[in-house]
């Protein structure tokens, strides 16, 4: 194939490409663009100084001097996800880059819109919610209830509290998610110790049922943290119903805050059933649920452990569980002890 032919091949490659494609020499002047990427930045000659091309803002400064840039908007409100590849010449010297804009504006309409659908259900389903909670606590007080009305009436609220995780559930998972979520942290000084104590107070009951003994444990070190508190605490929850909900009766809970390697460490440990090493690395995953016998006649929407690991990773964490078949599980999601997490506004 002789240089023409390459030449016209080239230019059908790039312009049959939907996205924008933008090719630089060693010095970074332009050396061909294709008709996407003329839409957005208009029509340049060939040698303009990439400055000139796209400005002095985020895109250039990703481009000349290799800032991160997860998403990148256009005066027209477009969003891309911009991706810079390098070029090199046979003997692997530099020789210009490539720029491609991946356009996700659609993605993130639709991401939006989903959102603000799940966000809207989820508010109007909570009030029937509450008016079926309130009339079936009310049925004892209206006359004598018999035995099996009694246990009808904590079937209804048995459905009502399980209804009503899973709201709370899908709207943390939509909100909390740390790619596409929208909700703004609140943070304050956060007692741990109090946060733990309380948590447990309030499954005091659930694991009673259960036959299970429920514990907190804060080590003295355990500092004051600049957190969101709703975030952190809707995380231990779900650990803590996790953990009741998945450990066999006559099992133990032990609820721990300590710190290591710069962090607070929170943790949830039972007694239970353990997990594989397989089963590990999927459950922090969006509605991963683990298929087992012993767990067939619990629900759930796998959304725990993923909200669980989107809180930590908003405020610079991680969140990971320490675990062998048949010897039980630990549970722990980190907070850095640095930057924001310790820095307290008034």
């Amino acid at each position: 194939m002789n240089a023409e032919m390459s030449h016209r091949l080239l230019l059908s490659i790039m312009n049959s490409i939907p996205d924008p494609l933008l090719i630089f020499d060693p010095q970074m002047r332009l050396t061909g663009m294709n008709p996407a990427a003329e839409t957005v930045f208009g029509s340049h000659e060939l040698g303009t100084p990439v400055t000139a091309l796209l400005g002095t803002g985020l895109l250039a400064d990703f481009v000349l001097k290799g800032d991160l840039l997860a998403e990148w908007t256009s005066e027209d409100e477009r969003i891309f996800v911009p991706k810079l590849e390098q070029v090199r010449d046979s003997e692997g010297n530099p020789d210009g880059a490539i720029l491609t804009l991946r356009d996700v504006t659609q993605f993130k309409k639709m991401i939006r819109s989903q959102t603000e659908f799940i966000r809207i259900v989820s508010h109007d389903i909570r009030s029937p919610l509450t008016y079926i909670q309130g009339f079936a606590n009310m049925l004892a007080m209206v006359g004598t209830v018999n035995e099996r009305q009694e246990h009808f009436t904590e079937k209804i609220l048995s459905g009502i509290a399980q209804i009503t995780m899973l709201v709370d559930n899908i709207q943390d998972a939509g909100r909390f998610d740390p790619e596409t979520g929208f909700y703004e942290m609140s943070r304050e000084q956060c007692d741990l110790q109090e946060i733990i104590q309380r948590i447990v107070q309030n499954h005091l009951v659930p694991a009673e049922k259960g036959e299970l003994a429920i514990s907190a444990s804060v080590e003295p070190d355990v500092p004051i943290i600049n957190a969101d508190r709703n975030m952190v605490e809707r995380a231990l929850t779900n650990l803590v119903d996790n953990a009741i909900k998945y450990t066999p009766n006559g099992g133990r809970v032990q609820v721990a805050a300590r710190v290591g390697n710069g962090s607070v460490i929170l943790s949830v440990a039972d007694n239970g059933y353990g997990i594989s090493p397989d089963n590990q690395k999927q459950l922090f995953q969006r509605h991963v649920r683990l298929a087992r016998q012993e767990h067939k006649k619990i629900k759930g929407s796998g959304l725990g452990l993923f909200i669980v690991k989107s809180v930590a990773q908003r405020h610079g964490g991680d969140a990971w569980v320490e675990s062998e078949e048949g010897q039980g599980s630990i549970f722990c999601l980190s907070i850095p002890l640095k930057g924001d997490n310790l820095v307290f506004r008034s």
